[in-house]
């Protein structure tokens, strides 16, 4: 089948994407992305066998917070479906509910069929941090409930959010397929200490990914300070990234390093050059209490154990498969007791360890592309 899948991104580092979109062009299937033109980047081009088409969007470089919104969205639904006269596709595979209103209007027009790839719960987003206006937060899960009921299929990222969209909307249960990196051998990495110059005797604590608030970045540097053997470090970009790194600067967070992002095929080396995972994703939303971060996911697979919030998706499989500690995300104290009491016993560390990767063997790309390569057999019948 022809399939292409819509991000309202660059299509940088997207991994989830490039993951189905890989793992469907290795199918036999014809695959292109469809993703938003930054300058450096090329407007067309072949990766891991599928296409990928970046969007000039003329409206980009407007700055008006009321109205260039709406007419940038406005512009990119219609070069979505000016591609799709001459870029015949049979499947439309909506990433996020943004892109659904011109995947929905490139499926009608090519009487093809479309597919939901909800990776957060839209009607449980919390935008206090945010700078669009009011009336675009309120207007912000509307896609989702207009066009939910007019696609074939639904996917999603954890059972708790597939569970919350069939209350909601009265949908069938949707296909769960967790976010989980391929299953790899990663070797052992020093990465992070040579590059930072970290002392064999200390321990290296890491959290990897966005910097955004509610992802307990600040509680997690404010606990490191009370913990005299371990750093932090902190992979990825986010809006929050300057300011945090200030913070190190003037010795407010001691111990702490903010690297920013590195390459998609490089992380893995630096995660396996940590020992110990932080997920502390912060319950300030419905859209957190539900999620299921990758980066727990990726720990596992370098063998790290785990400090994770008590939110039930993560809980669920710190508890099951006993490869950490579970802590509360908004306490430092709380998780600075839970660095250590992974730290203090040498046998039980190991334990740890040897449990996360026996999870990797469960939790991995290879098991949960099958889901999707089932679902779009049965598109394809």
């Amino acid at each position: 089948m022809n399939i292409s899948m819509l991000v309202l991104n660059n299509f940088i580092n997207d991994a989830r994407v490039y993951k189905e979109a890989s793992t469907l062009a290795a199918a036999g299937h014809t695959v292109m992305v469809i993703a938003l033109w930054h300058p450096g980047l090329a407007s067309d081009e072949f990766m891991a066998g599928f296409r990928v088409i970046r969007l000039h969007l003329r409206s980009r470089s407007w700055r008006n917070r009321l109205f260039s919104p709406s007419i940038k969205y406005l512009e990119y639904a219609w070069r979505v479906w000016s591609l799709a006269r001459h870029e015949h596709s049979q499947v439309y595979h909506a990433n996020d509910a943004n892109t659904l209103p011109a995947a929905w209007l490139a499926a009608k027009q090519n009487r093809a069929k479309l597919v939901y790839d909800a990776h957060e719960l839209e009607t449980g987003r919390s935008f206090s941090s945010t700078k669009i206006t009011g009336i675009y937060r309120k207007l912000w899960a509307l896609p989702e409930r207009i066009f939910i009921h007019r696609v074939n299929d639904i996917i999603t990222v954890s059972q708790s959010i597939a569970e919350e969209l069939v209350r909601i909307y009265h949908v069938k249960m949707p296909e769960v397929i967790l976010n989980c990196p391929e299953k790899n051998s990663i070797p052992p990495s020093n990465r992070l200490r040579n590059e930072l110059h970290i002392k064999e005797s200390q321990k290296v604590s890491l959290y990897q990914g966005r910097i955004t608030p509610g992802r307990g970045i600040e509680t997690f540097s404010e606990a490191i300070q009370s913990i005299g053997n371990v750093v932090g470090v902190v992979l990825g970009d986010g809006p929050l990234l300057s300011a945090f790194r200030q913070n190190c600067q003037l010795g407010k967070w001691k111990g702490v390093y903010f690297l920013g992002q590195v390459a998609l095929d490089d992380l893995p080396f630096y995660t396996a050059s940590a020992d110990i995972g932080i997920v502390l994703t912060q319950d300030t939303c419905l859209n957190h209490h539900y999620s299921l971060p990758n980066k727990l996911f990726e720990y596992l697979h370098a063998g790290l154990p785990v400090v994770g919030s008590k939110i039930p998706e993560v809980e669920r499989i710190i508890r099951e498969y006993q490869v950490g500690e579970l802590v509360d995300p908004e306490d430092p104290n709380s998780i600075a007791d839970g660095i250590q009491m992974i730290l203090a016993d040498p046998i039980r560390y190991q334990n740890m360890k040897a449990n996360a990767l026996k999870a990797a063997e469960i939790f991995n790309w290879q098991n949960e592309s099958k889901k999707l390569l089932r679902l779009y057999d049965h598109l394809s019948t």
